[in-house]
């Protein structure tokens, strides 16, 4: 994939006939199957938001442009609502689970995906967004790590892995705790 491929790119919302897809696209990311499974359990739960995929615009190999649905899928990004405890009129949302095929990382893909995964929390009325995973990666999107909020939450194993980006100025200012993403999460041991 060529520097100029993000803009070979359509981010758009998933569809029935991608859940196969996309369930393979978080299998080939993470070891074993838990993030698979946590993408479909929360959309059998109707918890998914927001449910976006990065797809292929033009055949790489004929330059042919393909129509949406016909591209190959590169990566996913699943969204869905949390609770600040203490602060239940506070809507918070979570980017998980995120991920790009191995071959098509680090060429922004999915940089492509959390950003339009953030624009539309705002436009859901969102206040902030979290995230669990590499620090660096969401640090060069504008998250900062949650506990400069004073937030917490268990699925942070890494120190530093958990990270919070607010749409709304001081959105989160003096209230921190703990952040309690939905039971699916801690039911496949996330």
């Amino acid at each position: 994939m060529t520097a100029n491929a993000v803009d070979n790119l359509r981010i758009r919302e998933e569809r029935l006939i991608d859940h196969e897809r996309i369930y393979r696209i978080h299998e080939s990311v993470f070891a074993g199957h838990r993030e698979a499974r946590l993408g479909d359990r929360l959309r059998r739960g109707n918890l998914a938001q927001i449910s976006l995929v990065a797809e292929r615009v033009t055949d790489p190999e004929t330059g042919r442009h393909l129509s949406e649905g016909e591209g190959g899928l590169l990566g996913h990004v699943m969204v869905s609502r949390v609770e600040l405890s203490g602060y239940p009129d506070r809507v918070l949302m979570a980017l998980a689970p995120l991920a790009v095929l191995p071959q098509h990382q680090r060429h922004g893909i999915g940089k492509r995906l959390v950003i339009s995964a953030v624009k539309r929390c705002r436009l859901l009325g969102a206040g902030a967004v979290v995230a669990a995973g590499h620090a660096d990666f969401y640090t060069h999107l504008g998250f900062h790590p949650a506990c400069h909020y004073g937030l917490y939450c268990h699925h942070d194993d890494v120190p530093g892995s958990f990270v919070a980006f607010e749409l709304l100025p001081d959105y989160l200012e003096g209230l921190g705790g703990e952040v309690q993403f939905p039971d699916t999460f801690s039911e496949l041991g996330i």
